[in-house]
């Protein structure tokens, strides 16, 4: 009795249905180390490749009614490496991203003031890894961060102006970020 092979190689298909849409050739699967891809078999001279995750590209779409705050130019849908966001459609003069884990209006509103800055405010924000932060409204211009809750309270010992909120085995405890203070409270 001959054991049935659920998968035969004969049945997989090396190469895409459509043409390469730069030079007209075949498109094969392509393998480099543990990643797969579709690459056109034209390569050297056409260096055309696609996600095997991609049904094909994505291009711009405008989102009526909506412009830029800094330049006045459209909004567009976009898709970037890490997935769709709204961009200003004045790049590269003008580099408007409108950043989807940006906090609603209310909660920067009642954000503690930046102290480095002292213009902006501290927003909670996310890594592309899901990792919570606390980052000031006005970057890039200020690049002032956290990485524990801040609470508008100013360090007794130096003076700066916003405190981390931090659990402890005692409990919650605020603490003065600066690395020269090191100032802490007993408990909240």
């Amino acid at each position: 009795m001959t054991p049935t092979n659920l998968f035969d190689a004969s049945d997989r298909k090396d190469e895409r249905d459509e043409p390469c849409p730069l030079c007209g050739s075949p498109v094969k699967l392509k393998h480099t180390g543990q990643h797969s891809f579709w690459g056109c078999s034209a390569y050297p001279a056409c260096d055309y490749t696609q996600s095997l995750h991609e049904s094909g590209d994505f291009e711009p779409q405008s989102l009526p009614g909506e412009h830029c705050p800094e330049c006045g130019s459209d909004l567009l849908l976009k898709k970037g490496r890490y997935g769709f966001f709204v961009g200003c459609s004045g790049f590269p003069a003008c580099h408007f991203m409108l950043d989807p884990t940006a906090p609603k209006q209310t909660e920067s509103e009642s954000a503690p003031k930046c102290p480095a800055c002292t213009k902006g405010k501290l927003v909670k924000r996310a890594s592309k890894r899901g990792k919570v932060f606390y980052a000031c409204n006005q970057y890039p211009k200020c690049d002032y961060a956290l990485n524990e809750p801040p609470v508008a309270h100013t360090c007794p010992d130096c003076g700066w102006g916003v405190m981390e909120k931090r659990e402890g085995a005692q409990g919650t405890y605020l603490r003065c970020p600066q690395k020269s203070c090191g100032y802490k409270t007993e408990s909240v």
